[in-house]
């Protein structure tokens, strides 16, 4: 359900709130995870370029799904799937495709991975490479760990995006971001205020206010106010994580390149 349309308000002036990092930090919780008890039932593959995946062979465990190479591999978010018989797949969240980006395995047996309308059918590795992999590589969290929250631009095509962490990783940690498509710079954050009434979000050259009571979206700089159109950021997934270019070219799934 999309949420009530939203205002967005950037003034230049600071309030005078405490930093944002006033609150101790919490002990950042370990990136690797422990794939032991699941090691008798995964399975090692490689596609045609020697990509590295490693899944559940069977649909057992949404959770040991895992892409990247022979020393560092990444779990896939997933956010679906099914079995019929031997068949089966997971539906793991690739921002950067519209459709279909599925990783599992066929009636014949055959595992395969598809991004949109490009499927691969994956080849196992070697008994003794796959114990290698299993062995020494570093099995880590979803290497993508933050998610838009906010999206507006101007009518010069200036984009103004807030993100923050994604649940899983605590949530808050709030950033945000100005200017064109592909050339957004970060703005040092100075606080962050949220209430019933909506959130404010102060930096160095200015403060962006988000009210949910009206739909009004303007940027203030100085004396000069600007209306921006608020872009949904539920509508526009390539374009957050892609076309914006705030994220690194890679963000740990097998379709980014797509």
């Amino acid at each position: 359900m999309r949420a009530a349309p939203v205002a967005l308000v950037v003034i230049a002036t600071l309030a005078p709130w405490g930093a944002a990092d006033a609150r101790p930090k919490k002990k950042k919780a370990s990136e690797l995870v422990d794939i032991s008890a699941a090691r008798a039932q995964l399975k090692v593959l490689t596609d045609s370029d020697g990509a590295i995946y490693v899944m559940d062979s069977g649909y057992r465990d949404d959770t040991m799904v895992f892409y990247g190479d022979k020393k560092v591999l990444h779990r896939q978010r997933i956010i679906g799937g099914g079995a019929n018989g031997p068949a089966f797949s997971f539906r793991f969240w690739a921002p950067r495709v519209d459709h279909r980006t599925d990783i599992g395995r066929k009636d014949n047996g055959d595992f395969f991975v598809s991004c949109g309308d490009q499927e691969e059918i994956l080849k196992p590795v070697a008994d003794g490479d796959a114990r290698a992999v299993l062995d020494k590589a570093a099995f880590k969290t979803a290497m993508w760990k933050h998610q838009g929250h906010v999206l507006a631009r101007d009518d010069s095509g200036t984009y103004y995006y807030v993100d923050r962490l994604r649940d899983e990783e605590g949530g808050k940690g709030y950033r945000i971001f100005v200017g064109p498509a592909g050339a957004m710079k970060q703005q040092v954050m100075k606080n962050v205020v949220s209430d019933s009434v909506g959130e404010i979000f102060s930096t160095k050259n200015g403060q962006l206010r988000l009210v949910t009571s009206n739909s009004e979206t303007t940027w203030i700089k100085g004396n000069v106010k600007s209306s921006l159109t608020p872009v949904p950021v539920e509508d526009n997934i390539r374009l957050v994580y892609g076309d914006l270019g705030v994220y690194p070219a890679g963000l740990g799934t097998p379709c980014d390149d797509l």
